[in-house]
């Protein structure tokens, strides 16, 4: 009800003002005729001006928004590499015989992206330390899954890539994790963790480009001590 005031009062203010400066107009010029032809003329092209201005106007609001979002999504991104992510790189990456090859340089993500685009993402199950994998992941389910509850993350398409296979691996560790690991179960197992391994070296990239751009000083620190580094 006192918004409704308010606007009210508002548009009583801009009536009386219009209503001012067409009377001072007609005492300046006369040509009553005239004035109220171009009065009505104007009057004729407001809904376009509106339709004009309130398009305009949405796009920019609605860039605003979604940019409001995105960097606070991307702050999830960087407690989940924090909290998650940075170690579970680490361990995967231990599997991988091929990522040496590669010769990333993440000063250049671009380059560093493309390569991870192109790459096998194939593990040696063997090289990895299963049971650190295992304990980080079942640790860390209430963190996931706030995460995917959260509808926002849906906007963040390479983060939600990562968290859907990343669920899947965590519900299979903990469905197999009083068990002794068949070779079937070895196998599955391995394949979830390759496809939660390429999400997961696709979203590092994007994550760099994020703090490369709005946080210099983390991102120097980061491609420093970046989980391919620590497995050299």
């Amino acid at each position: 009800m006192k918004n409704f005031k308010h606007y009210l009062f508002v548009s009583f203010i801009l009536f009386f003002l219009s209503f001012v400066m067409f009377l001072i107009h007609y005492l300046m010029f006369g040509q009553l005729e005239n004035t109220e032809y171009y009065s009505l003329m104007n009057l004729c092209f407001i809904p376009i001006n509106i339709l004009a201005v309130t398009l305009v106007f949405e796009k920019l609001v609605e860039r605003r928004a979604r940019l409001e979002r995105l960097s606070k999504l991307n702050m999830l991104v960087g407690l989940f590499f924090s909290d998650i992510g940075f170690t579970l790189l680490e361990i995967i990456a231990a599997g991988d015989e091929k990522i040496k090859l590669l010769d990333l340089d993440f000063t250049d993500l671009k380059t560093s992206n493309l390569k991870f685009k192109n790459h096998s993402h194939e593990i040696n199950f063997e090289k990895i330390d299963y049971s650190r994998l295992e304990k980080l992941v079942v640790e860390s389910r209430d963190i996931l899954t706030n995460l995917i509850s959260n509808e926002n993350v849906l906007e963040h398409e390479t983060f939600a890539d990562l968290l859907m296979p990343l669920m899947h691996l965590r519900d299979e560790i903990i469905f197999l994790q009083h068990k002794e690991l068949t070779r079937d179960d070895i196998l599955h197992i391995k394949n979830d963790i390759c496809r939660v391994y390429k999400a997961l070296t696709l979203q590092w990239t994007c994550y760099l480009s994020h703090l490369k751009e709005f946080y210099p000083y983390q991102y120097s620190g980061a491609i420093k001590f970046n989980p391919f580094s620590l497995n050299k």
